[in-house]
């Protein structure tokens, strides 16, 4: 019974083993391989894409949720060596809201949206976003929120949410804004938003 290496496992031959030196050359050879195989797929660059949405999107008052819009593409990585498509399908339009990823893996998502402070008398009492994988915030998958709409001091807010989640080819990832009142129909206008897309491993 041959032995192995502690960290690759790689055989070799002991003293009490056959004196078989094609059989052991052999399956040191396949171990090396797949070894090597292993560290080249750890080295290869990561995939990652970002996307603005620079098209004021509102939820009109008799609305709590409404999904962004995405127009600009500031990065998508293609390694054709690797695989032939982007990390994640192009926009098709201004009104894209679904980001389809091409490539399975556990995935880092980060989303920011800006939205301005609310007067008091709009009675909106919450403003957030969450994250939507296949269209679908369940299961949830990160929500991120504010009561403080209307300081006076911060006249715009920044919101974010962020969440690891293990995505198989041709899933969606969007991002959808919340407005809650206590009262009241106002709309609330969401602004100049980003999403970004990292690939952290392939299985």
């Amino acid at each position: 019974m041959p032995g192995s290496t502690p960290n690759f496992a790689l055989p070799y031959a002991l003293p009490g083993d056959p004196a078989d030196v094609p059989f052991f050359l052999q399956g040191l050879a396949e171990g090396v391989d797949t070894a090597l195989a292993g560290l080249e797929a750890q080295a290869r660059p990561r995939y990652m894409a970002q996307f603005l949405g620079t098209i004021p999107n509102v939820i009109p008052g008799t609305a709590t949720l409404g999904t962004f819009t995405w127009q600009t593409t500031d990065f998508n990585t293609l390694y054709p060596d690797f695989f032939p498509e982007p990390a994640v399908g192009p926009l098709t339009d201004a009104s894209t809201t679904a980001l389809t990823v091409n490539l399975p893996g556990f995935w880092f998502i980060f989303a920011s949206v800006q939205v301005p402070s609310t007067a008091a008398s709009a009675n909106v009492d919450e403003l957030g976003c969450e994250i939507l994988l296949n269209g679908s915030a369940a299961p949830q998958q990160c929500r991120s929120s504010t009561h403080e709409t209307t300081t006076a001091g911060d006249p715009t807010h920044l919101i974010d949410a962020s969440a690891g989640i293990l995505i198989a080819p041709g899933d969606t990832i969007g991002l959808r804004g919340i407005a809650r009142r206590s009262a009241g129909n106002a709309p609330v206008t969401f602004s100049r938003r980003s999403i970004t897309l990292l690939r952290m491993t392939q299985t």
